[in-house]
C-alpha cells in the first residue's frame, strides 16, 4: 500500500554508545546488522576508549563492507553516556532514534517490533521493550528484565509527576525515541549525566510525550559486573542493578529538567501550546520553587506569558504536590493503561 502512494518507511538511525567494550562491541554490532527491518543507518559513537573497541570496530566494518551502512565517530575525549546520546542525534536522520550500549545486544525483530508500536498506537515520545538478560559468557540467566513494568501486556505511560525517581521501562537498549522529542529535551551541558543518562531522557520524553512499554522481549541486556553503573548480579527477585548510593540523584535530574523547561519555554510552549506548557512544568516544580518562578521576574523574562495564567499555574503546582504528598493514602501514582495488542503488518514496516 505504501509503494502504490508512493510513501516511504520510516527511517531509523541506531546509536551505539561505545567505550572500553572491545570484548562485546562486535557481537553488538552484529545485532544490529542482522535486523529484519533495513531502513536504517548506525552511527558508532565511541568515547575516546583506550583498549581496542576502535579497532575493532573498524575491523567490522571493513570486512563485512557496511560502510555505507555503519559509521564510526569518535570523540576526542571522554565526555560520558550523555555526551553519546547528543553526539548520535546530531547526526541522525529519520524520524526515530534508537541507542544501544555497546555490550547489550538486539533480536533480529527489534526494529520492526517498535514501529509496529509507534506506527499502530497512539504517537508517544518511546518505546520500551523487555529484555532477556545474559552474562559476560552470553548465556541467558533470567527471561526478562524486572524493571519493566509490562506485566504482559502493552501499556501506556502517560505523563507523572517527577518529585521523585519512578523506573517502569527497561534500559536504554530497549527503547526506540522519536528524534523530534530527543531534539527537544536533550540538555546542553552533558558533565553531570556521563552514566545513567537514561535517567533524564526517559523521565523528560515521557513528562513530554509518555511512553508504551512492549512486554515482548526484543533484546538481550549484559550483567558483566563491569557495566558503568548496573554492577550488582542477579539473586534473585527484584533489585536495582547497581548501587544506588552511586546512582544520580532524582533531584539534579528534576532541577536539570526544570532549567531546560524554562531556558527554552519558547520551544515547548509553541509545541504544547501555552497552558499544557503549564500544566507539564507544574508536575515538575516544588511549590516553592513555582512562586520563585512568578516573584523572581523568570515568568516575565523566560515564560512571557499573560498573568491571567498566574494564579491556575500556583494552583495546580501546589495540587500537584499535596497530591504526591499523600499518594499514598489516595492511591496515586503513575498512570498505566493496557492498550490493544498491536498487529505487525509486514508489508509495511
Amino acid at each position: 500500500m505504501l509503494q502504490r502512494r508512493e510513501v516511504r518507511a520510516p527511517f531509523v538511525t541506531v546509536v551505539v554508545t561505545v567505550f572500553n567494550y572491545e570484548r562485546y562491541v562486535a557481537d553488538c554490532l552484529q545485532s544490529i546488522a542482522a535486523q529484519t527491518y533495513r531502513n536504517f543507518k548506525c552511527l558508532v559513537v565511541d568515547d575516546c576508549s583506550s583498549d581496542r573497541s576502535v579497532e575493532v570496530i573498524e575491523q567490522f566494518i571493513a570486512e563485512r563492507q557496511l560502510g555505507e551502512r555503519f559509521l564510526l565517530i569518535r570523540h576526542e575525549s571522554n565526555q560520558g553516556q550523555m555526551a553519546g546520546f547528543k553526539t548520535g542525534c546530531e547526526r541522525a536522520e529519520g524520524e526515530f532514534v534508537v541507542y544501544v550500549d555497546a555490550d547489550d545486544l538486539l533480536l533480529p525483530d527489534f526494529l520492526v517490533g517498535h514501529l509496529a508500536v509507534h506506527l499502530g498506537q497512539m504517537p508517544v515520545a518511546f518505546t520500551s521493550s523487555d529484555q532477556y538478560q545474559i552474562n559476560e559468557a552470553g548465556e541467558v540467566i533470567a527471561g526478562r528484565h524486572s524493571d519493566l513494568l509490562a506485566r504482559g501486556r502493552y501499556r501506556h505511560v502517560g505523563p507523572h509527576y517527577l518529585y521523585e525517581n519512578s523506573w517502569l521501562w527497561a534500559t536504554t537498549s530497549s527503547m526506540m525515541f522519536r528524534r523530534a522529542t530527543l531534539q527537544m529535551i536533550l540538555p546542553d551541558v552533558t558533565e553531570p549525566f556521563r552514566v545513567c543518562a537514561d535517567n533524564y531522557i526517559c523521565h523528560f520524553g515521557n513528562l513530554v510525550g509518555g511512553s508504551i512499554l512492549i512486554p515482548k522481549r526484543l533484546g538481550y541486556y549484559r550483567r558483566h559486573g563491569a557495566n558503568s553503573f548496573s554492577k550488582n548480579r542477579i539473586v534473585g527477585g527484584q533489585h536495582p542493578t547497581g548501587d544506588m548510593r552511586t546512582h544520580p540523584h532524582h533531584a539534579s535530574i528534576r532541577r536539570a529538567m526544570v532549567d531546560h523547561l524554562l531556558n527554552y519555554s519558547d520551544r515547548f510552549i509553541s509545541v504544547l501550546a501555552g497552558w499544557w506548557f503549564l500544566v507539564l512544568l507544574a508536575r515538575v516544580v516544588m511549590f516553592g520553587e513555582a512562586l520563585r518562578i512568578v516573584a523572581d521576574g523568570t515568568w516575565s523574562s523566560k515564560i512571557r506569558m499573560p498573568r491571567q495564567y498566574v494564579l491556575p499555574f500556583l494552583m495546580r503546582s501546589l495540587v500537584n504536590r499535596a497530591r504526591w504528598k499523600f499518594r499514598f493514602f489516595l492511591a496515586f501514582g503513575p498512570h498505566i493503561h493496557p492498550i490493544a495488542k498491536v498487529r505487525r503488518n509486514r508489508r509495511i514496516v
